[in-house]
This record gives C-alpha cells, sequence and structure tokens, in this order.
C-alpha cells in the first residue's frame, strides 16, 4: 500500500469513528453506552447496569469498548483511568488489558495525527512562547527518552501529549512504539483493579490500589524535580550531539 493510499484509509477510519461516535449519541441517547462517553462516573455507581448493557453487544462487546476507549483519547470526555477500570470491570484484568492498549495505541495514533497536520499553524502562533520551546527541545532528533518517560508518568495528561508529539519533529514509527509500550504498564494496573472491583475481591482491590499509590505518589510529589533532571539531560544531550562535528 502506497503512502497515498495508507493516508487516505486514515482519515477515513478517523472520520467514521467520529461519525459512529455521533450516531451512537442520538440514536442511544439514554444508554449507559453514551453516558460512558460523557458521564462514566455515573455507570461506575451502576457498575451491573453497564456491564449488561455493553455485554448485550455480544460479540460486538469488545469493539464498543475499544471505540469508547478511542474517543476517550481525542476528546477525554472521561478521564482515562476510569475507562480502564471500566474494562477490567467488564472483560476481566487481561482480556481488559488487550482491548484497551490495542484502543489506546490506536487514539493516540489519531491524536498524533492531527497534531501533525496543524503542526504548522500551531507552530506558527505558538513557536516563540517558552513552553512551545521547553517542549520542542525535548524531543530533538533522536532523544526521545524524556516522552517515553512521561508516558509512563503516573497522572501525566497522555492525550494532549499525543496532540503535542504531533507538532514535533518525532516520527510516526517512534511515536506509536512509545506510546503503546509505555502506557501499557498503567494499563494493566488499572485493568486488574477493575476485575476486583466486580469480582469483589477487596483485600487484592485494596493491595492494588497502595501499590499504585506508592509509585504515583513520589512521582507526584517530586514531578518538577524529576522533569527538570529530565530537561537538563535532554539539554546537555543536544548540545553533545550539537559539538561532535560530522564525518
Amino acid at each position: 500500500m502506497n503512502r497515498q493510499k495508507a493516508r487516505i484509509l486514515f482519515w477515513g477510519s478517523f472520520f467514521l469513528l467520529l461519525l459512529f461516535g455521533l450516531v451512537l449519541h442520538f440514536i442511544w441517547g439514554e444508554s449507559l453506552l453514551t453516558q460512558a462517553l460523557f458521564h462514566l462516573e455515573d455507570i461506575m455507581a451502576n457498575g451491573t447496569r453497564a456491564r449488561e448493557t455493553i455485554l448485550s453487544f455480544g460479540s460486538l462487546a469488545p469493539l464498543m469498548f475499544m471505540i469508547l476507549q478511542i474517543l476517550q483519547v481525542l476528546f477525554a470526555p472521561v478521564p482515562g483511568e476510569a475507562t480502564g477500570i471500566l474494562g477490567g470491570y467488564l472483560f476481566g484484568a487481561w482480556s481488559s488489558f488487550i482491548y484497551s492498549s490495542i484502543a489506546l495505541a490506536i487514539g493516540s495514533a489519531f491524536a498524533f495525527a492531527i497534531g501533525h497536520l496543524f503542526a504548522d499553524a500551531f507552530r506558527s502562533l505558538f513557536s516563540r512562547t517558552r513552553v512551545y520551546q521547553k517542549f520542542n527541545h525535548l524531543v530533538f532528533k533522536g532523544d526521545f527518552v524524556i516522552p517515553f518517560v512521561l508516558f509512563l508518568f503516573p497522572g501525566f495528561p497522555k492525550d494532549s501529549l499525543s496532540y503535542l508529539l504531533g507538532l514535533s519533529t518525532m516520527p510516526f514509527k517512534v511515536f506509536i512504539f512509545i506510546a503503546a509500550i509505555a502506557r501499557m504498564p498503567g494499563t494493566l494496573m488499572l485493568s486488574f483493579e477493575g476485575a476486583q472491583v466486580y469480582e469483589r475481591n477487596y483485600l487484592e482491590l485494596l493491595l492494588l490500589l497502595v501499590f499504585s499509590a506508592i509509585v504515583a505518589l513520589p512521582c507526584y510529589l517530586y514531578r518538577r524535580q524529576i522533569l527538570e533532571k529530565l530537561t537538563h539531560y535532554s539539554s546537555a544531550q543536544k548540545i553533545e550531539e550539537e559539538t561532535i562535528p560530522d564525518e
């Protein structure tokens, strides 16, 4: 498949997905599935009904959930953590992990492509701002350590980061590798938590939540120091790269 056909297929899929989401909203305006797109907290308060509603689609239930995850990345109507837990509640830990990982990778790819599509317009508006300059040098040439760490970072707005990375010089293949792999630990943890909620294994759920807090709390408390060290590392790498003469 040549590049032109691949591009047509990619954007055709995106607009079909967008149209599908709108159709769901107008046809099933009061269903729990549509509420999941915009009011997931209500669904989590009525988990049994949510499970029955989505699983009522039969063999299409995983697809419906994956579409929900993709739309969550693109439009962020609900927190990604909530949909991750919902997946474990619906399908069990490992199935949810697989479905969510695939959907999050697809959603991130769409977000990156949208950012890339409008990159020139955004650069002309923000290229001289401090935020853009600080962000842009984090992904110069082949140094993509920081974006990988940020995707691993608990609580970091990964969906917004996908749009922002579309403005950078990062190749699409590198981005999709980073977005897919670095999201997996958090996705797996959320899937296990959702599965424990459904199975009412509250001790195991408590242990998972404690473990998540142990990992996330230091990252949150020392987030500025971590980002400063990563920024310093990136700047040092950039200087070193610029001082090495071309052969």
